[in-house]
Parts: C-alpha cells; sequence; structure tokens
C-alpha cells in the first residue's frame, strides 16, 4: 500500500487533499489480447460508473525499443494465446490475421504508433476514448491493422469520426509521442507490467482492484463495493 501511495505521488497527486470523484484507472496496452478481450468489460464499467468517477487511461507500452520487431518472433505463442482469450472472453480474431499475418510473420509489432492513437483520442475527443480502443483492437485483430505504420490508421479515423488527414499526420507529431512515453512511465512507476490492471484512487489512496482479464459480473461488484466507500 505505501508504494501505490508514493507512486501516487509521483504521478502528480496529492494524497493530502481529498478528491471530489474517485478515479478509476486503467492500464492497458493496444496490442494486449487480453486488453482486446477485455475491451466490452471496461467500456461497460465506463459507461456505468462514468458519473460516480473519473476515469483515466494509461498505455503501457508492452512492445516498445528493441522489443519491435517481426510477429513472426512470436506467432506460435500468439497461436496458443489468441485461442485462450477467445475460449475465455469470447473476442474473436480473424482469418486474416490467424492464417495469413501469423503465418507470413513479417508485420512489425510495436506499441508506439497505437499507443500515440491512444494519446490522440485522449486529447481530441476524450468522451470516445473506451469506444476509440475498442475499435482500436479490432482493428489490430480482426482487420489487420498494420501498427508500426501511421498512414494504416485512416481507416480507423474515419471510423471515429476524425479527420483521416489530421490524425495521421498527428501521428506523425512529437506532442503526442511524448504523450505516450509519458503513459510508459507512469505505468512503470505504478509497477505495472501486465495488463489490463484497474486501480482505484478515493481520497488519495491508490489501491490495485484487478491484474489480467475478469468478467464483467465480478468488475462490477467490485467497482459497486469501491464506489460506496
Amino acid at each position: 500500500m505505501k508504494t501505490l501511495i508514493i507512486c501516487f505521488i509521483v504521478l502528480g497527486y496529492s494524497t493530502m487533499s481529498a478528491q471530489e470523484k474517485p478515479q478509476i484507472i486503467y492500464v492497458f496496452d493496444p496490442l494486449c489480447g487480453w486488453c482486446y478481450g477485455f475491451s466490452p468489460v471496461m467500456k461497460k464499467a465506463y459507461d456505468t460508473f462514468k458519473e460516480q468517477a473519473d476515469f483515466k487511461v494509461i498505455t503501457g507500452g508492452m512492445i516498445i525499443g528493441d522489443q519491435i520487431g517481426p510477429i513472426g518472433k512470436i506467432s506460435e505463442f500468439l497461436k496458443g494465446a489468441t485461442a485462450r482469450v477467445t475460449q475465455r472472453t469470447g473476442a474473436v480474431f480473424s482469418s486474416l490475421f490467424l492464417d495469413t499475418i501469423l503465418t507470413e510473420g513479417t508485420q512489425i509489432l510495436s506499441s508506439m504508433e497505437p499507443s500515440i492513437a491512444v494519446q490522440i483520442c485522449k486529447q481530441e475527443s476524450p468522451d470516445k476514448l473506451f469506444e476509440f480502443m475498442t475499435e482500436l483492437h479490432k482493428d489490430i485483430y480482426v482487420m489487420g491493422l498494420k501498427t508500426a505504420i501511421p498512414s494504416d490508421y485512416g481507416r480507423l479515423a474515419k471510423k471515429m469520426g476524425f479527420d483521416i488527414n489530421k490524425f495521421i499526420n498527428n501521428m506523425h507529431e512529437d506532442t503526442f509521442k511524448e504523450l505516450a512515453l509519458k503513459d510508459f512511465e507512469d505505468a512503470n512507476t505504478l509497477n505495472i507490467d501486465s495488463y489490463p490492471a484497474i486501480l482505484v484512487s478515493i481520497n488519495g489512496e491508490l489501491r490495485e482492484l484487478a491484474r489480467g482479464y475478469i468478467a464483467w459480473e465480478e468488475l462490477n461488484k467490485i467497482l459497486v463495493k469501491e464506489l460506496k466507500q
């Protein structure tokens, strides 16, 4: 608990003053298959509790730096992992992803560009953020988004009502990259290195509520209990 309180101070909040609302913090990564399966649950949590709590989204930076590379390096792992995600959550991975992208193995995996896309949505249309994250996951795992190529985000931008050219231009802006890097730092400060993760801050006290996939029924019970305090 002390560690989380210290992290909270580092992240720019004070434990000495009460918050107007509790804050629910969601740490995820766009390339995380379990986050894809969890995205409908998290969107439902936002829709259900957005009047009772503020929501903060942090992108974790699962595949960055030296980890960026061809998907073929982990294709065998992903074949098993995607099957487990589907079995547990019902999330669908398309034949394009499973039979073409994984088999060819050449597509580059990078968390940086999709995390930049999330930052753009945070700044430009924060009310769309949870819907945007859901559609981003689908674009990766159903439509075959080339995550490391900024120009490939036009389809997603159009679907979410953004100006395509402006969105793609923003993908190249240092401002949004710096915001993504700040998120990665914040996730590291919170000691979150597996996803999804949910934390809550109430009156300056930060607690981790869940790590990994949980069903809506369980998350709903947890949040109802926490937000009644």
